[in-house]
């Protein structure tokens, strides 16, 4: 899955704001409710000062008013104004609503974690490790090579404590992501799985049969057993078994990760991770971040 992006409030055009001022008209013109209700509604969001002499104004005279101040450059500026203020709140609203929906499913992930089986899976990292990250990346996506440059700090980071299983997500929609999996795999039957993992995720602009070949010949790996390897059912079904573990857990996107069962979907900065690991490392799985 991914990932982590432009925000349509701070782009309003012309033809938006001729379109909402369009919506405020319509909805005056056709008495949502009362007069009372109307005028309440241009006041605060249009900020109009007082544009009805009194509660003895006609319908008609104010939809007169109204469509001639929306006309006008002053109410057009008042309206967009009033719309970005508008879009700004109800994204923070969501964001906000958002990040305390993360940070609640993180502590309930702590609580209770997936339990995600390494198996025959290539890892990296101390066998007593204190914390497993089981990682789902597809060879061809960009941001999975933003985790895997992210997986690389962390090893680096935290050498005795955390190591690294890798699990096959190739999305249907990357040519190369599949066979550029199965050859990862044939390279892992000849102990080379990492090396050839940092060069597929290094030349993700070369992927393709001839670039696997060469990649294989600069490992010193016996070629031909790697496309008899690449090319066999056993690749093909690791690779969706791996898959289908990730799509049981929730994965959907690239790349996805989990730290000692806590999900992290998506390609988060480093320091996400630690914030994670260091929990773990402390034990201290009841507190608040």
């Amino acid at each position: 899955m991914g990932t982590v992006h432009g925000s349509p409030t701070s782009q309003i055009g012309a033809t938006t704001l001729f379109n909402f001022s369009s919506y405020i008209y319509y909805i005056m013109k056709n008495k949502i409710s009362s007069f009372a209700s109307r005028a309440s509604l241009a006041l605060c969001s249009l900020g109009l000062a007082a544009s009805v002499a009194s509660a003895e104004i006609s319908d008609q005279d104010f939809a007169n008013s109204i469509e001639k101040y929306l006309k006008t450059d002053s109410g057009m500026e008042k309206i967009g104004s009033a719309m970005e203020r508008y879009f700004q709140r109800r994204q923070q609203e969501a964001m906000k609503k958002q990040e305390e929906q993360q940070k609640a499913e993180v502590e309930e992930q702590f609580k209770n974690p997936s339990k995600i089986d390494v198996g025959g899976s290539p890892v990296k990292g101390p066998a007593n490790a204190k914390v497993t990250i089981v990682e789902f990346s597809d060879f061809q996506c960009p941001y999975c090579k933003r985790g895997f440059e992210t997986m690389e700090a962390v090893a680096k980071a935290y050498p005795k404590d955390v190591k690294i299983a890798f699990k096959h997500f190739p999305l249907p929609f990357h040519k190369e992501a599949e066979p550029a999996a199965r050859a990862a795999w044939a390279a892992q039957q000849q102990g080379k799985f990492w090396e050839f993992h940092e060069a597929l995720f290094n030349n993700q602009d070369k992927l393709g049969a001839e670039f696997y070949i060469q990649a294989a010949t600069d490992l010193k790996l016996n070629v031909e057993k790697f496309k008899t390897d690449m090319a066999s059912e056993a690749a093909a079904k690791q690779v969706k078994a791996d898959t289908e573990i990730g799509q049981k857990n929730g994965i959907q996107g690239t790349p996805g990760f989990f730290v000692n069962g806590v999900a992290v979907k998506g390609a988060y900065p480093v320091d996400h991770f630690k914030g994670i690991i260091d929990r773990w490392l402390k034990g201290d799985v009841a507190a608040k971040n």
